[in-house]
């Protein structure tokens, strides 16, 4: 018999961006907020869009200077080990679709994937306690217009 988990951590990929990247004064905040929520039992989940959003980072890093050729490599390791434990949505992404663009509308194309994460988030908290953890100044300001009952978390750097 498995254990029933205490509650879900919903990753915004720029979490993941820090720590794949080890960035300085973030890739710390990041790891411990994810091991304290881990330590009391919550899982980690990201819509499949947080995948190509940490590629697309670490790629722009490597094209902008901010990483050398070797630098680059080492990133995507990282990336490539820490996403195994993360969990794609319960029903897959697919059912995320008509909530997001909902969550989405008012804010432009650009925030489409972080409606994904609110919307998985809300779907979770549906059942367990649920927490989106996030780099992100504006994404409390969406989840607040559209749900208001989500728990967000905002790392400072």
């Amino acid at each position: 018999m498995t254990a029933r988990a205490a509650g879900s951590l919903v990753v915004d990929a720029n979490v993941v961006i820090a720590i794949s990247a080890k960035e300085v004064g973030r890739a710390s905040k990041a790891q411990e907020e994810i091991n304290a929520f881990a330590s009391v039992g919550y899982l980690l989940y990201a819509p499949g869009v947080f995948v190509a959003e940490t590629q697309f980072a670490l790629c722009r890093k490597f094209a902008d200077g901010q990483l050398s050729a070797a630098d680059y490599s080492r990133p995507l390791a990282n990336f490539e080990m820490l996403a195994p434990a993360i969990l794609p949505p319960p029903a897959g992404d697919v059912s995320l679709i008509s909530r997001a663009q909902a969550i989405s509308s008012g804010y432009g194309c650009s925030r489409s994937a972080d409606a994904l994460y609110i919307a998985l988030a809300e779907s979770l908290a549906a059942t367990l306690p649920t927490v989106l953890l996030t780099f992100d100044a504006d994404l409390p300001k969406q989840a607040a217009s559209h749900a208001p009952t989500l728990t967000v978390k905002l790392l400072y750097s």
